[in-house]
């Protein structure tokens, strides 16, 4: 995942959200339906631990090239209690709710305009209706100019809620300023989000359509998936089942034959006493992208998870997924390479990995009303795992090591508001740790040993809010297609903005963004942008 996505996402959403900030603390949000809790479990609703980070924007969760990830790591909420989904009214809206929409528009010192238009909670054809227009230059350290659009829809029906997606975006990469040419991508999203539940069940579905086309070159993808999940809550113990399916069209320069998972899996929940919970479960997974000798078809594992919550600060759990026989087909698809880097070959071809056993642990918690926490580690061991090599100085491809790859990764998350102040921060280390077949050219590993991230934002005066985007990536080495090493050194990166509100309405904003690294942007290796100062207004109303 390439992590500038990520702070572009999140730091949108600090400006936007703290710009509400004078209002009524928590008056913005989703007051068109009421999700009722159940109450009958032991180990109950209010007991639960959830890591208070960043919510990530509409636009970000909408963004398929991205594949955004947010902040908090794999959900180990356990206990999964079914809500009720109740209609809601329209008349309701409008009382005390101010400010739902902005505008914000600048130029930078690259001489492109910046731009967005953000439309939230409007009432139309009886549902709630938010939408998102954006031309976004070389920001945050993000390497491509964007033109995006984003619909967003919440439509209730008695016990059902149905919300209806659609995002467009068309994205100008260049390689570096020695390049005169553009490589330009356009990527469509639309999909149907359906939720239901009563008193002892709950069901979530989810349709989406992803299209990916470079323009004037004969590399797109066609993506269908199908996400299910159903609970049923019973005493002490509750099922559940949940299925992914996809079916993936890759088009380039060779012949690539349509690939599809088909993948379910049920799970049993037990609630057991002292607040510890267990699940046990079994996966299964049919696939049409097989590797003969080392990757079957078929794919069964077992599933065991284990946690308990001690006290508020200290919830640990555990679990484990396969046994080193069968395993679990991970997908890739060619939005996930196109994020870490787009610039890829006209021949690349796309094979799933394969997870044959997966360990995992950690605990989270919450210190104090204002400082929470999550330690979480995981070892896995793989086959097929895909390395970024050079093809040419600006073209990259997949490379594949059918052998056994054990990875260690281990991550840290800790996030601190200040109490009686505007400040918040969040800061996340990951460690990575590779061992495996090291004579292959290609091997061993293009990802750095470690990341560090950490956004920040403080407002000293009513008036002024500050923010900043910290990254650093340990040194690496990327290699070409002959396995010929190039030495990356370490990156760091600082971005800066400011908002000052001249009025209730009216803003002027400044971003400084691509401070402090010039040599590249991602551990991929192709080379970083210029200091961009951009500067502008923001309205809303």
């Amino acid at each position: 995942m390439r992590y500038n996505w990520l702070l572009s996402a999140s730091f949108f959403w600090i400006a936007v959200s703290i710009c509400h900030a004078e209002s009524e603390a928590g008056a913005i949000k989703d007051a068109e339906f009421v999700i009722e809790k159940q109450k009958k479990n032991k180990v109950n609703q209010e007991e639960r631990l959830f890591f208070n980070a960043p919510t990530r924007t509409t636009k970000g969760l909408n963004k398929p090239l991205a594949t955004v990830q947010a902040l908090t790591l794999e959900d180990i909420a356990f206990d999964p209690a079914p809500v009720i989904y109740l209609p809601f009214s329209l008349e309701k809206k409008g009382a005390g709710l101010s400010f739902d929409h902005y505008c914000r528009l600048g130029i930078g010192s690259l001489a492109l305009p910046y731009l967005e238009v953000a439309l939230d909670n409007c009432s139309f054809a009886q549902a709630i209706w938010s939408t998102h227009l954006a031309f976004v230059p070389e920001l945050w350290n993000k390497k491509s100019r964007e033109t995006s659009l984003s619909l967003q829809g919440k439509y209730g029906i008695g016990t059902w809620l149905l919300q209806p997606n659609l995002h467009y975006q068309h994205d100008w990469y260049k390689y570096s300023d020695s390049h005169t040419t553009f490589r330009r991508l356009h990527q469509g999203k639309l999909d149907l989000v359906v939720k239901q539940a009563n008193e002892s069940s709950t069901q979530d579905g989810q349709v989406g359509l992803s299209l990916l086309k470079y323009h004037h070159e004969y590399i797109n993808e066609q993506l269908l998936t199908l996400k299910y999940k159903w609970v049923k809550q019973l005493d002490k113990w509750s099922l559940k089942v949940a299925s992914y399916n996809d079916i993936a069209g890759y088009k380039n320069d060779t012949n690539q034959p349509t690939r599809f998972i088909f993948s379910i899996a049920p799970s049993l929940y037990l609630t057991l006493p002292k607040a510890i919970q267990l699940k046990v479960g079994l996966g299964m997974a049919y696939h049409n992208d097989p590797i003969p000798d080392k990757i079957p078809n078929f794919d069964l594992y077992p599933i065991v998870k284990i946690g308990c919550i001690v006290t508020t600060w200290l919830t640990p759990y555990m679990g484990i997924k396969g046994i080193g026989v069968g395993g679990s087909v991970i997908p890739l698809h060619l939005h996930n390479l196109v994020a870490k880097n787009p610039f890829i070959a006209s021949n690349s071809k796309l094979l799933h990995p394969h997870q044959y056993f997966k360990l995992y642990g950690g605990t989270r918690g919450i210190l104090s009303p204002h400082l929470s926490y999550h330690l979480h580690m995981v070892y896995r061991k793989l086959k097929n795992q895909s390395r970024i090599v050079a093809v040419a100085e600006d073209q990259i491809r997949l490379e594949y090591n059918p052998q056994n790859c054990n990875v260690l990764k281990a991550t840290g998350l800790v996030n601190y508001s200040m109490p009686h102040t505007k400040f918040h921060t969040t800061i996340k280390g990951t460690y990575y740790r590779y061992s495996g077949n090291t004579s292959n050219l290609i091997w061993w590993y293009h990802k750095p040993l470690y990341k560090l991230k950490q956004m920040l934002t403080y407002r000293p005066h009513l008036k002024v809010l500050l923010k900043s985007n910290l990254h650093l990536h340990s040194p690496t080495i990327v290699k070409n297609i002959d396995g010929t090493p190039r030495q990356l050194g370490s990156i760091i990166n600082l971005s800066l903005g400011m908002d000052y509100f001249i009025t209730e309405k009216f803003a002027a904003f400044l971003m400084v963004s691509n401070l402090l690294n010039r040599k590249h942007i991602t551990y991929t290796g192709y080379p970083d942008k210029k200091i961009n100062i951009t500067g502008g207004l923001q309205y809303r109303w």
